[in-house]
């Protein structure tokens, strides 16, 4: 009979893309001068220090969309709703399209996706999927960095292919059905503690929190009790010993259950 191998093989592991496989710093700093650009030469009287000190106070605040963040600036300098749709549109045409050269791979992400697919002496294969909030150019660009042959393509969660993004559950359960796996088979890995690890969390998936900055978010507070995370690194390559622990775990409280069970009494008439 052949020896199962440490590791769980029947774990099924999903990544988040942007801030976790992908550096996205740099479009965040281009997104960002270029907004406030487009206010300074509608004539809008604001400084590049109170402009960051109000991208701040947003982050603060909690996670909002760029348009919901365009609106409050708009505000903010005495415009409208109309100047912020001019600013979407702007955003749109002319700083959106540089997102795909201004992303950037990890420098250990590749390496990492390679030692979660190999088999070694103590441990399967992973199964790779991604669940990501992200255009579906990302697909081509997986593609092109090499990345797209980890994960098994059904299992590959682009929101603007489905037409629903996290934190809302249906994406989480919509990639566990294509995966073909229950959720506390499979592990999240992600850098967004609201985005990724706690509606995982939720349904009962396993997870793995990249603490790293959001580029996007400066001034967002630190998560005091991050309840969620079953584990915590701040770079991809501590992610596959992260997973081993989680694995083990996971086996040690299933062991648990399982004997608190048969130590449990019998009712009568059952």
């Amino acid at each position: 009979m052949k020896r199962r191998m440490k590791g769980h093989a029947e774990m099924f592991v999903f990544f988040d893309i942007g801030d976790t496989l992908v550096d996205e710093a740099d479009f965040a700093r281009f997104r960002h001068a270029s907004i406030y650009r487009f206010l300074v030469e509608r004539g809008y009287a604001i400084s590049e220090e109170q402009y960051t000190t109000d991208l701040n106070n947003l982050s603060i605040q909690g996670r909002l969309t760029l348009f919901d963040q365009l609106k409050w600036w708009a505000s903010s300098v005495g415009g409208d709703t109309l100047l912020a749709m001019a600013a979407f549109r702007d955003y749109t045409l002319h700083v959106a399209p540089e997102a795909p050269a201004r992303f950037v791979l990890f420098p250990d992400a590749r390496a990492t996706l390679e030692s979660l697919t190999h088999p070694s002496e103590s441990r399967a294969p992973y199964r790779l999927g991604i669940i990501a909030n992200q255009p579906t150019w990302i697909r081509p660009r997986l593609h092109e960095w090499g990345l797209l042959e980890f994960f098994e393509p059904a299992s590959v969660i682009i929101s603007d292919e489905v037409a629903v993004s996290k934190p809302h559950p249906e994406i989480f359960q919509f990639a566990l059905q294509q995966a073909g796996v229950p959720a506390d088979e499979a592990v999240m890995v992600g850098n967004d503690y609201t985005h990724d690890i706690l509606p995982a969390k939720r349904l009962g998936i396993r997870t793995v929190w990249i603490e790293r900055e959001d580029p996007y978010a400066p001034g967002t507070l630190p998560i005091e009790d991050p309840w969620a995370a079953d584990a915590r690194v701040t770079q991809l390559a501590e992610v596959p010993r992260a997973l081993e622990q989680v694995a083990l775990r996971a086996h040690a409280n299933g062991h648990k259950r399982r004997e608190r069970s048969r130590a449990m009494p019998a009712v009568d008439g059952q």
